[in-house]
């Protein structure tokens, strides 16, 4: 896997991208949100929306991103978030699980 510098997007960019369909235009979108200068809520409840999608690739990003939109805005709310990332961290899946206790990490860290 190589790096990629991600695209700070707007709200209207990040949006067009999550509802396109296409799983790199997701995955994108989700990261160029948490990047961007977008209000915190909506980007937590994008994220929350693709939290369990089908394609591995795209719940995972929703739940990473969680975890960087806490590091860097340091609020988010906890009343919706936990119990998600609670039950991620019981899925089948190691790497979901995995991801879902790395974000549930940067929570307890950095939000209040």
């Amino acid at each position: 896997m190589q790096y990629e510098a991600i695209e700070p997007l707007d709200k209207t960019a990040a949006g067009e991208m999550l509802l396109s369909g296409d799983e790199e235009k997701i995955v994108y979108g989700l990261l160029g949100a948490v990047e961007g200068d977008t209000e915190w809520r909506w980007v937590q409840d994008q994220c929350l929306r693709f939290v369990h999608d089908p394609r591995e690739n795209v719940a995972r990003v929703a739940i990473m991103c969680l975890g960087h939109l806490a590091r860097l805005e340091r609020k988010l709310d906890l009343e919706k978030v936990l119990p998600v990332l609670d039950a991620c961290t019981a899925h089948e899946n190691p790497v979901i699980r995995g991801i879902a206790e790395d974000a549930r990490g940067d929570i307890d860290i950095f939000v209040k």
